[in-house]
């Protein structure tokens, strides 16, 4: 009679679990990669993907640099990897990288307005530590 009960229970939760962390993810629509990649200045891989999701990223090559200077990296040469990631809902983190002429990396955090702007925003200060006992 137990084993029967935990058993539904058990059967029950495997069936709400997905329902729930459902429920619980924000309503967050796509971001187009070829809207991003024609402000920012990037090629996109052939292969690559068209929209990014929450917690989704794609990588990318640097084709005009001066298109990412407005955003706040500057210094960039043609040919820079280029990633982005959906961090949040209508916020995304940029990060450029290389490695030649000379090794150096930059990363924004930028807001995708509802007209597809982008508004640069300031990260995030880190979590505020407990007092010293």
């Amino acid at each position: 009679m137990i084993g029967r009960a935990i058993l539904s229970s058990v059967c029950a939760l495997t069936v709400m679990l997905p329902a729930l962390g459902a429920a619980q993810r924000p309503d967050v629509a796509p971001v187009r990669v070829d809207a991003l990649a024609e402000k920012l200045g990037v090629k996109g891989m052939p292969s690559g993907a068209r929209e990014l999701d929450l917690g989704q990223s794609a990588t990318m090559v640097l084709a005009e640099p001066a298109k990412l200077e407005p955003y706040g990296i500057k210094g960039m040469h043609e040919g820079a990897r280029i990633t982005i990631t959906c961090v949040g809902p209508s916020r995304l983190r940029v990060e450029a990288d290389e490695m030649t002429p000379v090794e150096q990396r930059k990363t924004i955090t930028v807001r995708v307005d509802s007209d597809g702007t982008l508004t640069p925003t300031p990260d995030r200060p880190p979590p505020a530590k407990p007092p010293a006992k």
